[in-house]
C-alpha cells in the first residue's frame, strides 16, 4: 500500500514538474515587464498568505488569516490576468524617445512624460513618478490595449490613461 502510495505522489510530482515547464516555456516570448510583474504579484501573495497565516495562529485571530489568504487570491487573480494579456498579446507598445519629463519634482504623485515616435508624433503620458525615465533615452511602454482611450485631446488622453499602464523598458541603440 505504500509503494502505490509514493508511485502516486512522484506520478503526480511529474505532472506538476511538467505542468511548470511548459508554463515556463510558454512565458519565453513574453516581454520582460510582464514576467517581472507576474513575478512579483506571486511571491508577494504567497508571502502574505504564509505570514498571514502564521501572525493569525500566533495571535488566534482567524480573520486575520482569512483575510490574508483573500488578499494573497486577489494578487494571484492579477498575476494570471497579466498572464492571459501577454499570452493573448492584449496589449500595445508604444516605442519613442522622451522628449520632456514635466512635473517630475513637484507635489503629487505623476508626471508628464511626453514621447516622440519615430513616425515624428509626439504622444502625451501621465505615469507615476518613481518611472525611471530620463529626457532623450529611447523606451518601449505597454498599456493596456482595451483601456487606452482617444478623444484626440492629447492632454485628456494622458489623464484618462492613467490606470492602464503596464511598465517600460529602456531600448538599446541596437534595437532602436
Amino acid at each position: 500500500m505504500k509503494k502505490l502510495r509514493r508511485l502516486l505522489l512522484k506520478i503526480k510530482a511529474d505532472r506538476l514538474l511538467k505542468a511548470a515547464d511548459r508554463l515556463v516555456a510558454s512565458m519565453e516570448e513574453f516581454p520582460y515587464v510582464f514576467k517581472d510583474r507576474m513575478l512579483k504579484l506571486s511571491l508577494l501573495s504567497f508571502f502574505l498568505g504564509g505570514v498571514g497565516t502564521y501572525a493569525g495562529i500566533l495571535i488566534g485571530e482567524r480573520n486575520f488569516i482569512l483575510f490574508s489568504w483573500v488578499l494573497c487570491g486577489i494578487n494571484l487573480y492579477q498575476a494570471a490576468r497579466l498572464y492571459r494579456i501577454a499570452k493573448q498579446k492584449k496589449y500595445e507598445v508604444i516605442e519613442g524617445r522622451v522628449s520632456q519629463i514635466r512635473g517630475k519634482h513637484g507635489i503629487g504623485r505623476t508626471c508628464r512624460v511626453f514621447i516622440q515616435t519615430e513616425e515624428g508624433e509626439t504622444k502625451e503620458f501621465v505615469l507615476e513618478k518613481g518611472s525611471p525615465l530620463q529626457a532623450g533615452k529611447c523606451y518601449r511602454f505597454y498599456f493596456d490595449e482595451n483601456r487606452c482611450l482617444t478623444s484626440g485631446i492629447r492632454s485628456l488622453d494622458a489623464m484618462l490613461n492613467v490606470n492602464s499602464f503596464y511598465g517600460v523598458e529602456e531600448v538599446s541603440r541596437e534595437e532602436g
